[in-house]
């Protein structure tokens, strides 16, 4: 699949969307571009990941006809209160969709939400060599802010990180 027909709907993911929630996540542990992490999660794992999700941290799912085609969520960023009002985002698109517009309408969809909660900053971290996910991060507005050098291995090769923030102009007070 590298085009869809039909509406692009995003919505509040639900507990029977784990499966293909794994199945996205794991493809970015396969193509080492989006995570460190180098063991794959199973639907239960991502079963229990969302049905322990606080509602101040919501997970969005985007869909053609039923067919999942990526996600996102929001974590804390911090476990102190002054940074309440911040979360970390991450996305991840199937890989067959990568480029196709997909990740925009999800980040754009995530970002209300967060506006909606809010939240007046979102954070985030790509590994520096991902230009697809920095490109996609300047696309929406995102500015990047730092790079932690040599921040994880990914088999013997050590990774840059890039930090990047958006902030919600009307949340902040």
């Amino acid at each position: 699949m590298t085009e869809w027909s039909g509406p692009l709907n995003i919505r509040p993911a639900r507990v029977d969307d784990a499966r293909e929630i794994a199945r996205i996540y794991n493809q970015g542990v396969q193509d080492r571009a989006a995570t460190f992490e180098n063991a794959y999660v199973t639907p239960e794992e991502r079963y229990l990941w969302l049905v322990a999700r606080p509602e101040r941290y919501p997970v969005l799912v985007a869909e053609v006809k039923h067919t999942l085609m990526g996600w996102s969520s929001l974590t804390p960023y911090s476990p102190r209160h002054c940074y309440d009002g911040i979360a970390e985002l991450s996305i991840y698109i199937d890989r067959s969709l990568r480029g196709h517009g997909v990740g925009p309408e999800l980040m754009k969809a995530m970002q209300g939400v967060a506006r909606e909660k809010g939240y007046y900053k979102l954070v985030g971290r790509v590994m520096a060599d991902n230009q697809p996910a920095r490109k996609l991060c300047q696309l929406m507005g995102w500015k990047e802010v730092g790079v932690h050098e040599k921040h994880g291995k990914l088999g013997n090769e050590w990774h840059d990180l890039v930090l990047v923030e958006y902030l919600i102009p009307e949340n902040l007070k």
